[in-house]
């Protein structure tokens, strides 16, 4: 049975601590205590102490002030709930940006009801900026309202995109992108998934696209996209996310999957003669 849809004064209450929490959470990003840096997925994909103690932090919070919640963490916290949210934690998005001092790089913390995106928390801690956004209010960044852009030609759009860390994946993130990009005004890769869907909500950029990337990634900036006006999606099977302005959205979802079926035709082996 489904749990009933919270009211403005729950929703109001969680959508605080996600703030506080992101900022206190940004406070271990200052700090910069690195310690031994360690590698995930591959070699190029790092995991360091401020991840970790960056996604402590917050689910040791939340097991004192929301217990009965569901938390999903990027550094490996599954915990079941049974109040219906779930709370979607990347700790520290953007690590090797972070490691080189490069930005960007982000708190990222969703908050999902029955699966849906409700909250949205993103602080950039490269540029200090707090990207909010709470279902059924506008987002904003830093205290003002946000907006997608109105862009309707794909052609004049400024589009981001992310590579994975695997290197037979990002050749083949490559070949998609090298379809669409005579296809965009140009293309831009920030290294933070997160701080990329605010940049669309922001009109910092028209669009972005990419696949292989997790739920932990996209669960705030989702809802920060679809709170300043835009369209995002997010496919689990692919791991794939698109999101943009809703004047640009069928014309760049009709590019990516023609780019998309195009690579897996070029990679198919040639058909014998019969």
């Amino acid at each position: 049975m489904s749990a009933s849809m919270p009211g403005p004064d729950q929703l109001s209450q969680i959508y605080d601590l996600a703030i506080r929490l992101a900022r206190e959470a940004g406070e271990v990003h200052i700090r910069r205590e690195t310690g031994d840096v360690a590698s995930k997925s591959s070699a190029t994909d790092p995991v360091s102490d401020v991840d970790r103690e960056a996604e402590t932090l917050i689910v040791e919070e939340l097991r004192k002030f929301r217990p009965e919640d569901a938390i999903l963490g990027e550094e490996d916290t599954s915990i079941q709930g049974s109040t219906g949210f779930r709370w979607v934690i990347d700790p520290l998005d953007g690590t090797v940006n972070y490691l080189y001092e490069f930005p960007s790089h982000a708190v990222s913390i969703g908050v999902e009801f029955e699966g849906n995106p409700v909250i949205g928390v993103v602080l950039d801690t490269a540029l200090n900026e707090l990207y909010v956004s709470q279902t059924k209010q506008k987002s904003m960044r830093n205290d003002q309202e946000i907006h997608v852009t109105s862009c309707s030609d794909l052609s004049i759009a400024l589009l981001g995109t992310g590579f994975a860390y695997q290197p037979s994946i990002r050749r083949s993130q490559a070949t998609i992108i090298a379809e669409l990009i005579s296809h965009v005004r140009d293309i831009r890769r920030s290294g933070s998934c997160a701080v990329d869907l605010c940049s669309v909500a922001s009109g910092r950029l028209d669009a972005f696209y990419e696949t292989g990337v997790n739920w932990w990634d996209v669960a705030a900036g989702i809802q920060v996209v679809r709170g300043s006006g835009g369209i995002a999606t997010y496919e689990h099977d692919k791991k794939r996310i698109i999101a943009s302005g809703p004047n640009l959205w069928e014309e760049l979802n009709n590019a990516i999957n023609k780019a998309e079926a195009a690579t897996v035709s070029q990679s198919a082996p040639p058909s014998a003669n019969i």
